[in-house]
């Protein structure tokens, strides 16, 4: 697994990797930041609506038997609850309908005085609405002994759709920006490895033998500046090494013609003493004995250019 990932990695071009990894880091940046502030604004409205619930439970206070049993406390505004409900979770009057009410299924005595003056978060009916509320005992004055629980609150309902809707919008913009950034990233890459494809051209070209090929153009103080300034210096030497062998192979030609030619004499001499003395035409001791001489001096004459060429063979 680790070496296919490798072999993937080793596969990207390096324009490629530096453009994921921006766009990666971008967008993990956004994500913790995106994240981070709806956390953020959610404690803050939460915090506002407990103030707000807490605001509400307070003006329970001063108000008769009559108000409190017949839900007749102004709670009026959209999205406030004002509900009682017997001791055992039933429910006596409300100021919003039983659909959207709170689910009272648990919301009996004990509950109540497990939560008395706390604010708790239950669900309504249908599960898909939240409440945010502070539940309140009240005894009346008509000495019955009967306890109700009055449970006051604010829907969360306002609350979710905000931070829903600040998430759309943060979303939205974090789209625009990786897009942006992504596109920035490519063109700015794109352009600081310009001078990095005029050397993989110019390598090209040098390497299908055009060996007068050098780099330009890149600011001298900057990375690719130093690496043109290195290949074009190592460039010249490859020339200059190509020069130098393309010289040292025409000599080299020189003189094996040269060589050649020096050689075709002394065999032509031996070749034609060879023959003389085959057609019988030396017979006399003295022109046996001179020709003798001479092949002799053609011969040494033929060692030392042999051993020349192979001294010439061993420093190639």
């Amino acid at each position: 697994m680790h070496a296919a990932f490798e072999k993937w990695w080793s596969g990207i071009s390096l324009r490629t990797k530096i453009t994921g990894v921006t766009v990666l880091l971008l967008t993990f940046g956004l994500a913790v930041a995106g994240v981070g502030t709806a956390n953020v604004l959610r404690i803050y409205l939460d915090q506002q609506d407990s103030d707000k619930v807490s605001s509400l439970a307070s003006g329970l206070d001063g108000a008769t038997d009559d108000q409190v049993l017949g839900c007749q406390v102004d709670y009026s505004r959209q999205g406030t609850l004002f509900e009682v409900l017997d001791a055992s979770g039933n429910r006596i009057c409300s100021n919003v309908a039983v659909k959207t009410g709170p689910d009272n299924a648990s919301l009996d005595l004990q509950w109540a005085s497990a939560n008395k003056g706390q604010i708790v978060i239950i669900a309504d009916i249908s599960g898909r609405q939240h409440w945010r509320v502070v539940p309140q005992f009240w005894k009346p004055n008509d000495l019955s002994g009967q306890v109700y629980t009055v449970v006051i609150g604010i829907t969360t309902k306002d609350t979710e759709a905000l931070v829903g809707r600040y998430s759309a919008i943060f979303l939205g913009f974090a789209i625009a920006v990786i897009v942006l950034g992504a596109a920035l990233t490519q063109l700015l890459v794109t352009s600081t490895f310009a001078p990095l494809r005029d050397v993989e051209r110019t390598a090209a070209r040098f390497a299908a033998g055009d060996y007068s090929q050098r780099l330009g153009g890149a600011t001298p103080n900057t990375e690719v500046g130093r690496l043109n300034r290195s290949l074009n210096t190592m460039l010249a030497r490859i020339d200059m090494a190509f020069a130098d062998r393309a010289r040292t192979i025409e000599q080299m030609r020189r003189f094996v013609g040269d060589a050649s030619h020096e050689l075709r004499t002394p065999l032509v001499s031996l070749r034609g003493y060879a023959e003389l003395y085959r057609m019988g035409a030396i017979q006399k001791p003295e022109d046996v004995a001179q020709a003798m001489d001479r092949i002799e001096k053609e011969a040494i004459r033929m060692t030392g250019l042999v051993q020349d060429l192979l001294e010439l063979a061993r420093l190639d």
